[in-house]
């Protein structure tokens, strides 16, 4: 049997009282990037709190109704944790700010929110199982940071960016070259077409329908304002998550069929139909 190391980054949440508050900064991203917590790792760091067990528990319970799934809690030994909870976790260092996106017409904030940290990890091989869902809405942004962990020097994600070189058409926008792993596409009001490839770490977030003319391998949110007959068109599917109305498929659950083809994803009857592009 042989054992491989894996380097990751991952979503640091540093909850703060009063947690109503916090939770409400939580929502705001949602609503912002609805799929921004969907099938990423998160670390609860809970370092200096003294949280009592059963208040960590109740946190650990209302970051599961937002789809928000802990790896790891940084800050309380592994003997204090009851069963089921997620193990102690500690040794990430911190790194860049990654700023979730914001939009056009929003006025700015500068929040303090979540952070991220890069892990290490070892174990077989094997991918986390997703399921399809609904992702949750509320309002707002807020700023994450990157950390790094043991030792690994693998290159640091850079913070999420304004979008590429676009032309913008009414409601629409055109991305006029490649969108790189840490970017994020932003166009609430409507349709977004890349002309080149999404890398994986990288997310378009639509109002309406999205095309990529390349490969899709980072995140697809289309339909992000309520609409469910918006669509994900793209010359190779490779993505990480799609998304159509708040109804997403992670690519575990991906029909093997289509997968480096040629596609379409579409919203019918509270399901995401996957269709060959021929």
């Amino acid at each position: 049997m042989k054992f491989k190391g894996k380097s990751f980054i991952a979503i640091v949440l540093s909850p703060e009282p009063p947690f109503a508050d916090w939770f409400r900064e939580i929502d705001r991203i949602i609503e912002r990037s609805p799929g921004f917590f969907i099938d990423r790792p998160i670390i609860l760091d809970v370092r200096g709190t003294k949280i009592p067990i059963e208040e960590l528990e109740q946190l650990l319970a209302q970051l599961g109704d937002r789809s928000i799934r802990v790896m790891g809690i940084d800050g309380v030994a592994g003997t204090r944790l009851k069963p089921g909870m997620p193990p102690s976790f500690s040794g990430g260092r911190l790194a860049s700010d990654v700023d979730v996106p914001t939009p056009a017409n929003a006025p700015a904030e500068a929040s303090d929110g979540p952070e991220a940290k890069q892990a290490d990890g070892s174990g077989t091989d094997g991918a986390a199982k997703g399921a399809s869902g609904k992702a949750r809405k509320a309002t707002g942004e807020t700023k994450t940071k990157a950390s790094k962990a043991n030792g690994n020097s693998a290159p640091e994600p850079e913070a999420w960016e304004a979008s590429p070189a676009s032309i913008a058409s009414g409601s629409s926008i055109v991305i006029t070259e490649p969108v790189r792993s840490g970017q994020s596409i932003l166009h609430p009001e409507g349709d977004v077409t890349v002309i080149g490839s999404v890398s994986s770490g990288a997310e378009i977030i639509a109002g309406g329908s999205i095309h990529v003319y390349g490969a899709l391998r980072g995140r697809a949110l289309a339909g992000v304002s309520g609409k469910d007959s918006a669509r994900i068109f793209c010359s190779k599917l490779d993505a990480e998550l799609v998304s159509i109305n708040g109804l997403y498929k992670v690519a575990d659950d991906f029909d093997t069929a289509l997968r480096n083809a040629p596609a379409q994803i579409r919203f019918e009857n509270e399901t995401l139909v996957f269709e060959e592009l021929n």
